[in-house]
């Protein structure tokens, strides 16, 4: 018996597919924006808690004119490291998938709440690599701030062409 999809997978299909995804990824289509947050290799001191003289560590004793006022505990900046990294940030259009049933590709996880999928082009591939965390939909930031962490390596796929990147994120806080 011959296989009756037998040659539909043809050149002008696979363009249909890639200009159709490329559409859908266009930064006022289905994506939002999202802020890449690179790990700095450099340090600047806390100013919102003083330093331990002896120590470097933090006292935890607020710094008067600082931030975040706080009281009891340990300062809520630097978590009393007293020093922050400089962090380098970048934004970039991804789709985000948040419904589990909807993602591609063979993903299983206990707590599916807690990931979002994201798709976005090739060219983000080694951003994506590199980052520490993102901030997904930074549009919604002053009601929900939605950081999470890669979860696994990035997956690059397309119909015939790689063209496009799927990474998985577990939410941090």
């Amino acid at each position: 018996m011959a296989n009756p999809f037998a040659g539909i997978i043809t050149s002008d299909f696979k363009d249909l597919f890639v200009n159709m995804i490329d559409a859908l990824l266009e930064d006022d289509a289905l994506t939002v924006p999202c802020r890449l947050i690179y790990e700095g290799t450099k340090w600047t001191l806390c100013a919102n808690c003083t330093p331990s003289p002896m120590s470097g560590r933090s006292t935890n004793v607020y710094k008067s004119g600082g931030p975040a006022p706080f009281y009891t505990g340990t300062c809520p900046i630097c978590h009393g490291v007293s020093r922050i990294p400089d962090e380098q940030t970048e934004e970039i259009y991804m789709a985000a998938i948040w419904n589990h049933k909807d993602w591609l590709g063979d993903v299983v996880v206990q707590n599916p709440n807690d990931f979002v999928q994201t798709i976005s082009k090739i060219d983000t591939l080694d951003n994506i690599r590199r980052t520490n965390e993102i901030v997904i939909d930074t549009t919604i930031e002053n009601y929900v701030k939605n950081v999470f962490k890669l979860s696994g390596a990035p997956t690059v796929c397309g119909l015939g062409a790689k063209s496009y990147v799927f990474a998985l994120w577990e939410r941090v806080r």
